[in-house]
């Protein structure tokens, strides 16, 4: 999508690429070609907003189903992305915990410019961290299996 944001320094054009990749559940070697093909994919996306307006904020986010370090974010991080989890400490790049694993399979990548404005990420933990809900339960707690991830910028 390309949105209009306001901010205090005026109106900015953003590009998102909201993401969701194929699934492990087949096994990571046995998925992880058509998430880096998913991958490849916003690269092109990427590179035809670049062509057109070098200096645009781009954003591939979403549910990757990829580890922090795996092929398919290396892919966008060698497209030139920054991931928004570079300035959180490592034990807290989290959005998943599978088996008692934590992992990274929600990701925030951006373009060198919008990540030089990047002012905090957080992961909000209310999923990951929690038992499955007990039926009828009304709170916002363990909604998901995955926890939302929350990149602030400011220009």
């Amino acid at each position: 999508i390309e949105v209009e944001v306001q901010t205090s320094a005026g109106a900015v054009t953003v590009f998102v690429a909201n993401n969701h990749f194929t699934s492990m559940s087949a096994g990571e070697a046995a998925t992880e070609p058509r998430r880096d093909a998913q991958a490849a994919w916003n690269v092109t996306v990427l590179e035809t907003v670049l062509a057109a307006n070098p200096d645009a904020y781009v954003v591939i986010l979403g549910d990757l189903n990829s580890f922090y370090n795996a092929l398919p974010i290396d892919t966008l991080r060698d497209a030139g992305l920054h991931h928004v989890f570079e300035i959180v400490p490592e034990d807290e790049r989290y959005s998943y915990i599978y088996q008692g694993a934590s992992q990274t399979l929600d990701h925030i990548m951006v373009t060198a410019n919008l990540f030089d404005l990047l002012i905090r990420t957080e992961v909000l933990h209310v999923n990951a961290d929690y038992a499955p809900p007990v039926p009828g339960d009304e709170s916002p707690m363990r909604k998901s299996d995955h926890d939302p991830v929350i990149a602030t910028f400011s220009p």
